[in-house]
């Protein structure tokens, strides 16, 4: 009569012994992972995206897939990141006005720092100030006589986004100077008006305008880093120009959803401090005008992360931007 119950029990043990193991179990990663990214193919931070993906698939042992999700400044794609599963499958290039800016900035976006977890700092890089070869603009200085001399608005051409309003309002409340945002459709049209004498200025990256400025079709005036950068050579910065305390800079980070498990955290770290600490990585991230930037930790990149997010947040509020 005891038998039955005992070898009952006996068997239920022998068939969960050999039961196969379910995917929970499986290594991580066991698929393809997906790296969002909230631009379409072809500019610097699709090109930064597939630089990164190349070599973390060779150390993970699994693709990297980079899926483009443009739109709305990038919000769409951080927020699908944000409401994403956090198993270590979606990620996101996340561009740092994720972590608090893109709230202020924007009225329909709901995420902040809090719905992502920080694996790495990517990359870095700042804008050119570049002038056209007809305003006669040379140097910050002439740039600062030219806006005071006309009493109008000097206008700067724009591809969107915060930045540029925000200097805007730098060289507003250091020199008294104004320039008026002119938006245009991508960053391309925005040089090309530049090319043209359309507009006298504008304020994006070293890689969209200096090629440009090599081939003489506008003038390359200043850099808005803190400091002078190998990527422009002995371009001033706007500080040393005659713009003490104007300085703009921005950053990619890598991210998961909030909730991503701290082994998988850094696993996918270690893949990509090993991808930009690579000399070739380092050199083809240059090229689209950018400098590797490695995180010490996850927690050191969480922590820098939520810092630079809050002091974004203020500058876009100090500037007087009114969410859209």
């Amino acid at each position: 009569m005891r038998m039955k119950p005992l070898l009952g029990a006996l068997l239920a043990a022998v068939i969960a012994f050999h039961a196969p193991v379910g995917r929970a179990a499986d290594p991580y990663p066991s698929r393809p992972v997906r790296l969002v990214v909230g631009f379409a193919p072809g500019g610097g931070a699709d090109g930064i995206a597939r630089v990164l993906a190349d070599s973390m698939t060779r150390s993970l042992g699994q693709a990297v897939v980079v899926e483009n999700r443009p739109g709305a400044n990038t919000t769409l794609a951080s927020a699908y990141v944000a409401g994403a599963a956090p198993d270590g499958y979606t990620l996101l290039l996340v561009l740092d006005a994720a972590f608090g800016a893109d709230k202020a900035l924007y009225g329909t976006v709901k995420y902040d720092g809090a719905n992502f977890t920080p694996i790495s700092k990517v990359a870095s890089s700042f804008f050119v100030l570049a002038a056209s070869r007809q305003s006669g603009i040379r140097s910050v200085e002439d740039l600062l006589r030219a806006g005071r001399g006309s009493g109008k608005p000097l206008f700067l051409a724009s591809p969107g986004g915060a930045n540029l309003r925000i200097f805007a309002a730098d060289v507003q409340r250091v020199a008294g100077v104004g320039l008026e945002e002119v938006l245009y459709k991508g960053g391309a049209p925005a040089a090309m008006a530049v090319v043209s004498g359309e507009a006298p200025l504008t304020l994006m990256g070293p890689a969209a305008l200096l090629p440009l400025a090599k081939e003489d079709k506008l003038t390359a005036v200043a850099i808005t880093k803190d400091r002078r950068s190998g990527l422009t050579g002995e371009l001033p910065t706007l500080a040393e120009s005659g713009l003490p305390g104007v300085a703009l800079s921005y950053w990619y980070g890598l991210v998961g959803p909030a909730g991503l498990p701290a082994d998988v955290s850094r696993k996918l770290f270690d893949a990509a401090a090993s991808a930009l600490k690579d000399p070739a990585v380092q050199q083809r991230m240059q090229a689209l005008g950018f400098e590797a930037e490695p995180s010490a930790s996850p927690e050191d990149f969480k922590a820098t992360s939520l810092r630079e997010g809050e002091a974004l947040r203020l500058r876009v509020e100090q500037a007087g931007i009114k969410p859209q």
